[in-house]
């Protein structure tokens, strides 16, 4: 191996190659990772028990279920975009390449066995090493795609149960942000049941949904929202598991129904808040309720 002086110690990517690599990461993520609702239809496709288990009223256990499916598929997806971006950093931007050379010798190439073995795992670990502030950029890039991928995965989750109980639905994701927004909708409101039709024609008659994954202060964004648009109330889904009561009192203060796992809706400090509701009674008493009144009077 050369001596060490030789190589290059990259502190910051060069400025000539940044923007190439923003490119690659962005073309080889939509290559190689697919979108939450490709991954939440093959899953579905592929485990026909959920469906069922689903239809009989199962459906916050199945919820939390396919996360967890539909999320280690993600992370599958995410490893062979790592794999081959680092692969083709070296045929692609030149510092990578130029240090992956002056560490390669044929000396390496003659080696054989256990001296192989050694001499590989340093070669890995002193190229990792010097080109780390390119795999900091590929690391920073999916802690950010993971961050929007949770929420995506949660709301492909939602829209597919709503597709397989045949409800009808507008979505922000199907019709464009656009339409929401002549609507005087911000980017808050996620869906509208049974369309938007419907919410022209009397909007206390439909259901306004809002998804997010985890609460914490966001929730008041939504307060925000129904404040902003004067709609009635909007239903809050979430996967949250830490709901306290006195958050449970501010958001039905701002008519803020949560859907939440049948567990935390029926907990002992929450059983008897109006205003949080399982996934079960969601489903199977609200939005049927609503789509009842259309089928008589649309």
């Amino acid at each position: 191996m050369h001596t060490k002086n030789k190589i290059p110690a990259i502190f910051e990517i060069p400025q000539s190659e940044l923007k190439e690599l923003d490119k690659l990461i962005k073309s080889y993520r939509k290559k190689h990772i697919r979108n939450s609702q490709e991954i939440v239809d093959k899953v579905f496709k592929e485990n026909p028990s959920i469906l069922p288990k689903i239809k009989n009223g199962n459906v916050s256990k199945s919820i939390a279920a396919l996360r967890k499916i539909v999320w280690d598929e993600y992370l599958l997806d995410e490893v062979a975009f790592n794999v081959v971006l680092m692969k083709d950093l070296y045929k692609i931007l030149d510092t990578p390449k130029q240090i992956l050379d002056l560490l390669f010798t044929n000396k390496v190439t003659e080696l054989k066995g256990e001296k192989l073995k050694t001499e590989i795992v340093k070669l890995c670990g002193e190229y990792a090493g010097r080109i780390f502030p390119y795999i900091y950029k590929i690391s920073l890039s999916n802690t950010n795609s993971r961050r929007s991928r949770a929420g995506k995965t949660f709301e492909a989750i939602i829209y597919k149960i709503y597709d397989c109980l045949d409800y009808t639905f507008d979505s922000q994701s199907k019709v464009g942000r656009k339409i929401f927004t002549e609507l005087g909708l911000g980017k808050k409101v996620d869906s509208i049941l049974p369309n938007i039709k419907a919410y022209e024609k009397r909007r206390n008659k439909t259901i306004i949904g809002t998804m997010k994954t985890s609460l914490r202060e966001r929730w008041q964004e939504v307060a925000e929202e129904i404040e902003r648009t004067k709609i009635p109330e909007i239903h809050l889904l979430t996967a949250d598991e830490s709901i306290s009561k006195n958050k449970a009192q501010e958001m039905s203060n701002h008519n803020i129904i949560v859907v939440a796992y049948d567990w935390i809706a029926n907990s002992e400090s929450l059983n008897e808040m109006k205003n949080i509701i399982s996934f079960e009674e969601y489903l199977f008493e609200e939005i049927p309720s609503i789509l009842k009144f259309w089928t008589k009077n649309g």
